[in-house]
């Protein structure tokens, strides 16, 4: 029998870990044929007059290192002039790149000579595609620009942990953003210092250092990206080099593994867990642990959905992925509402019966459904400079704004739900409900509402002073998610420490919806004299107060009451409310327990426990409350008084 129970459990485990492997299959599958791109076709019908046909032209971009001759990019001239790169596959989504005549020194430009920005592709995912293209100029044509001043960049420092005789360059808008231009080498000036001369074209410059490829980018702490440095022309000097520092390299940073997302993806997890745990135990609160457990999931989600944006690759890849995360705008507040809808006053309300508040929520779906449809490297443009004055992310800004405003409602109003509970509560609980963690859980929703409104401010001061804040909004932003994760940590904490917590004993009924039409007009003297002696009785006899858990619903089923009834009769009756009343009765048990010899060599907490205390602090606020004296100086007293 034994080995029968055995084998079934490891045919169970065995087929858990069938499914999974499974399951793994089908998400590597489908990463799989995201990563499948048709051929693309590349074809130059125009070029410069002047064009020398019997050079080469070559495609150069991050696919093949910026190498700006390499041969197996090299473009064909067929008979009508035009030059053809036919059928070429590539792993990314998208690509950037330029067109050139073999190095560098002669890379396509604008049709003045000014740098031409890198071009850039996404491609279909199934199918072959033909990208037509035109160059208006190349850079040997241009050498005699006019009016171009000239500026040497300094680097002082570099990380240590760069890999050595490693060739370091500089990029920005003088190059058009190409990452490994041979022209814009640094050179070694001696004392680990490295120097370039770069020309100016425009009244801003705008640059990175890089080893060669957007993935060797100079970064910030944990992986992130860093702001393109910034320099106005009219405050440069060009007798006067610019010293400059590297902090980290992207790629010898953290990366996707970091402290930061280390707590992200702990969390994440740890939601995850939460949720199997709060719907494998036998309890009657499912209703409350429904809601929690999509309330946890939408955070664990979007939680994982957060580190996605720290590795490079995936990013690059599926950036997309990255709208999960504003999932979290018009999901949070409506899911915690039901939730504490469902937790205190245990409404039995289906999820669809609240379909208005999620309403701006399939807004949003239906504004993003557009997002998807943009170009990956477009979309990824917007999303990595937005402000509150780019066109293409005035929608984006927009819904951020509104669901801010929508999240601080949705606060306030679980707020006020709480605070009228716990107003309330002594009139229907007869002890203290392990529940005070939400007002915990406000208060940590309430920073994260308020860095949320300090991200807006900072960004539409950017705006307006047109200084850089990137990197100050990054920082508020992690903080955001960190604060943000400590709700599932907190959560998580209190379903081990007080399981009970997500056991919350369930009424038959929505007191708010019970019996509406009672009869609310004062007891007749003879009605309120019966009830305060058949309450008495019970009390007494049956010793109801025992119970910790006794509520007014209970009480009100065992006298055959209603609630609104017994409620007036204590009130009336014994000028006290439910709580007061039960706990008046047990603190007379706990003195006459306490000076029985029997209970001699029991500690004052185990006698209070016993006769339906819940706590040390509840027991103690209710003796003083009533004897106006603690347990020790009311016992104290009565041995002095006593002859």
């Amino acid at each position: 029998m034994q080995r029968d129970k055995i084998y079934s459990i490891k045919l169970t485990i065995n087929n858990s870990n069938c499914r999974i492997n499974q399951l793994v299959l089908v998400v590597l599958f489908f990463f799989a044929i995201l990563k499948i791109h048709g051929q693309t076709t590349f074809i130059v019908d125009y070029v410069p007059e002047y064009t020398n046909v019997s050079q080469d032209l070559f495609l150069s971009g991050s696919f093949n290192n910026w190498n700006p001759s390499d041969p197996d990019y090299k473009f064909t001239l067929q008979a009508d002039g035009n030059y053809v790169l036919a059928n070429k596959e590539f792993e990314n989504s998208w690509i950037s790149y330029k067109i050139t005549r073999g190095s560098w020194e002669t890379v396509e430009v604008k049709k003045e000579g000014l740098p031409l920005t890198v071009r850039k592709h996404s491609f279909n995912k199934t199918g072959s595609e033909t990208v037509t293209l035109q160059v208006a100029g190349w850079t040997d044509n241009f050498n005699a620009l006019s009016n171009v001043d000239w500026l040497t960049v300094r680097l002082i420092d570099i990380p240590k942990n760069t890999p050595p005789n490693t060739s370091i360059y500089i990029c920005g808008n003088f190059n058009g953003w190409v990452p490994g231009d041979e022209r814009y080498q640094l050179k070694v000036a001696g004392n680990g210092m490295y120097e370039i001369t770069i020309p100016i074209y425009e009244n801003r410059l705008e640059y990175k250092f890089t080893r060669g490829n957007w993935s060797t980018v100079e970064g910030s702490s944990y992986g992130r990206p860093r702001p393109n440095r910034v320099l106005e022309k009219e405050d440069l000097n060009p007798n006067q080099p610019v010293e400059d520092s590297i902090a980290y390299w992207e790629d010898q940073s953290y990366g996707i593994f970091n402290p930061y997302t280390l707590v992200l993806v702990l969390t994440a997890l740890q939601g995850f867990f939460l949720i199997f745990i709060i719907n494998s135990n036998q309890n009657n609160n499912k209703w409350a642990n429904q809601a929690l457990s999509v309330l946890i999931f939408v955070i664990s989600l979007t939680l994982i959905a957060r580190v996605v944006i720290y590795d490079r690759v995936i990013y690059t890849n599926y950036p997309k992925l990255s709208l999960l995360t504003d999932l979290v705008f018009f999901l949070y507040g409506p899911t915690l509402l039901i939730y504490i809808k469902r937790l205190l006053h245990h409404a039995k309300k289906a999820i669809w019966h609240y379909w208005p508040h999620f309403v701006p929520f399939f807004l949003q779906c239906v504004i993003y459904v557009s997002f998807f449809f943009k170009p990956t490297h477009t979309f990824i443009e917007q999303n990595l400079f937005q402000s509150m004055d780019s066109p293409p992310y005035s929608i984006y800004e927009v819904i951020v704004l509104i669901a801010l405003v929508f999240n601080i409602w949705y606060w306030f109003k679980v707020k006020n739900i709480i605070n009228n509970y716990f107003k309330n509560i002594e009139h229907n609980y007869s002890t203290d409900q392990n529940i005070k963690y939400l007002n915990t859980i406000l208060i940590i929703l309430g920073i994260c509402l308020v860095l949320w409104t300090v991200i807006i401010l900072v960004d539409i001061y950017g705006t307006f002073t047109e200084k850089p804040v990137n990197a100050l909004n990054n920082f508020l932003i992690d903080g955001i998610w960190i604060v943000f994760s400590v709700v599932v940590f907190f959560l998580g904490y209190f379903a081990i420490k007080q399981p009970q917590i997500f056991r919350m004993p369930e009424e038959e009924e929505n007191q708010e919806e019970k019996a509406p039409e009672i009869e609310k007009s004062p007891l007749e003297s003879e009605e309120l004299e019966s009830l305060k002696q058949a309450l008495h009785q019970m009390m007494i006899e049956e010793q109801v107060y025992l119970n910790p858990q006794l509520s007014l619903p209970e009480l009100a089923e065992r006298m055959n009451s209603n609630v609104h009834t017994l409620s007036r009769a204590i009130n009336a009756g014994f000028n006290k409310n439910f709580r007061d009343f039960v706990n008046h009765y047990r603190i007379e048990d706990f003195i006459v327990r306490a000076q029985d010899e029997k209970y001699k060599n029991q500690t004052f907490l185990a006698i209070a426990l016993a006769v339906g205390f819940n706590s040390k602090s509840s027991f103690n606020r209710s003796f003083k409350k009533v004897t106006n004296k603690s347990p020790r100086e009311y016992f104290n007293d009565l041995e002095q008084n006593t002859p």
